[in-house]
């Protein structure tokens, strides 16, 4: 399906992701209100849904999973990133199609998250700056795990009292921007239809090993 979606760099840039989730958070200190303190209070959550023992049992793993998922989906715009991940193709595509699209590339990213979230657990996040212009933000942290620093910068927009997510970047590789590159491939060789193909074909496959 392409480098990104096959899941070296997805892998990577969402198993960090994970790790700023479920990582103990440290260094700056949070305002008020603020994108920082929204972040700060969505890691928190996870990282409770995590800790809970009731919910660790094989029993409860789905219902763990969509608690997770929640605050996922309360975290970041999924429509927003969507967009941005066709670029131009976007407005190519009905209202239908969008709203499909939108709910595959959310899906695919829920699995990505999901798929990982068991795998981190002794990891530190450090948030290192805030920058607010209006109604956008960028938030930088890192990573700290034993000899790695991996720099996470997240890119926020503001929907009426919500920050929320809409990229990020880890090592100066952006999500929206890897997608974009690989949607922009599929699209011009086998359109619309052939990109829900293969995304519905990758989301088989992580349904399948999760």
């Amino acid at each position: 399906m392409g480098k990104f979606l096959q899941g070296k760099i997805f892998t990577v840039v969402l198993g960090a992701t994970v790790l700023s989730l479920v990582a103990g958070v440290g260094s700056m200190p949070a305002a008020g209100g603020g994108p920082l303190e929204q972040l700060q209070q969505s890691m928190d959550q996870v990282l409770e849904i995590l800790q809970d023992e009731e919910l660790k049992s094989p029993e409860r793993k789905e219902e763990r999973r969509k608690r997770v998922i929640l605050v996922v989906n309360e975290m970041f715009d999924f429509r927003e990133m969507a967009r941005s991940s066709l670029g131009q193709s976007w407005n190519s595509l009905s209202p239908a199609e969008q709203e499909k699209f939108v709910g595959l590339f959310t899906s695919l990213v829920e699995e990505r998250y999901i798929g990982k979230i068991d795998s981190y657990t002794d990891q530190k996040v450090v948030f290192t700056k805030e920058l607010v212009k209006g109604d956008r933000a960028m938030i930088y942290t890192s990573i700290v795990d034993k000899d790695l620093d991996i720099p996470i910068v997240y890119r926020l927009q503001k929907e009426n009292d919500r920050w929320l997510a809409v990229d990020l970047k880890i090592e100066n590789v952006s999500l929206v921007v890897n997608y974009r590159r690989d949607f922009d491939v599929i699209m011009r060789k086998e359109k619309f239809a052939g990109l829900v193909e293969k995304i519905n074909s990758q989301l088989e496959k992580m349904q399948t090993s999760n």
